[in-house]
């Protein structure tokens, strides 16, 4: 058999296996995600569901978090899932207990075509992918924080945001710059969201690639697609001026881990420092524990609260 031969096949069994394991890792997240295991269970915590109109008509599924601590009128967070996840998902509804459990009143919804924002029989937000997507979830965000800055219970002195990957993204641009923010933390966050898509994944290995095709397939025109993740990247929004780095020092807190497999840590969160002139304190960084935080939940959370406070 020819060496070529070998070594091909080699290589692709290589890659198959890999497939398998993400697939396999991706079923199991899912039969967990369904029966509500990764749920903290107490009843001194309180989820309510809420519906949340958008300018277009269309509704999205909010979610309210309340624990026995949280005052009548409590310092309150909004919270921003990722690309392809939802508000309750493995990866964060731990977060959203724990920061209730901490006397916050938490707010979150699922985007569009997420979670249980998605219509019946509509597809997956990665099979929904274009521009004008994109700019639609983008103009969401606003319109939900309005819903959670004047909902009854809101200390509207003391109001949060946090977001993680595709949400860190959102808040380090749609909300950036809202001065009725007090702080606003960006968990693994992107620099410029484009960058991620073209360098990472269109040009990254061989498992990136074909993971950027299969979400590119759907997408209508790819050009536009990417343009308009640029045009809602945070580095589009990051103001220059002088005063504003001193804004950014009190305000914007980021965390994110070296070998964040998903959002390069050298691309992003290094240059959104460097361009809100962050110091090193309002920056948490790990060694280990990739785009999830494996193992780094709790140390990430007592920081987001020491920082919040």
């Amino acid at each position: 058999m020819p060496i070529l031969s070998i070594i091909g096949g080699f290589v692709s069994g290589i890659l198959v296996d890999q497939l398998q394991r993400v697939l396999l890792a991706g079923y199991r997240i899912r039969k967990i995600e369904k029966k509500k295991l990764h749920w903290i269970l107490s009843n001194q915590i309180e989820r309510k569901k809420e519906k949340i109109l958008m300018d277009d008509g269309i509704s999205l599924q909010g979610y309210v978090y309340s624990s026995d601590v949280t005052p009548d009128i409590a310092p309150s967070i909004i919270f921003f899932h990722g690309m392809g996840g939802f508000a309750q998902d493995i990866s964060f509804e731990q977060l959203l207990s724990a920061l209730c459990l901490a006397g916050y009143r938490v707010f979150a919804y699922d985007f569009r075509a997420s979670g249980d924002s998605r219509l019946e029989k509509e597809p997956h937000i990665l099979k929904k992918l274009s521009g004008d997507f994109i700019h639609r979830i983008g103009d969401d965000v606003p319109i939900a924080f309005e819903w959670m800055y004047n909902h009854e219970g809101v200390d509207q002195s003391q109001v949060y945001a946090i977001g993680a990957s595709f949400g860190g993204n959102m808040v380090l641009s749609r909300l950036l710059n809202e001065s009725r923010i007090k702080k606003i933390v960006g968990i693994c966050a992107p620099y410029d969201f484009r960058k991620v898509f073209e360098e990472n994944f269109k040009k990254g290995d061989l498992t990136k690639k074909i993971l950027y095709r299969s979400i590119i397939r759907h997408v209508p025109d790819e050009d536009y697609f990417l343009r308009s993740l640029y045009k809602e990247s945070p580095c589009r929004y990051i103001k220059k001026e002088d005063f504003s780095a001193s804004i950014y020092n009190k305000k914007i807190f980021l965390a994110q881990c070296k070998n964040d497999e998903v959002i390069p840590f050298q691309d992003n969160l290094l240059h959104l420092k460097e361009s809100m002139q962050l110091s090193d304190e309002n920056c948490l960084i790990f060694e280990k524990g990739g785009h999830e935080f494996t193992g780094n939940f709790t140390p990430l959370v007592s920081r987001i609260l020491y920082w919040l406070l």
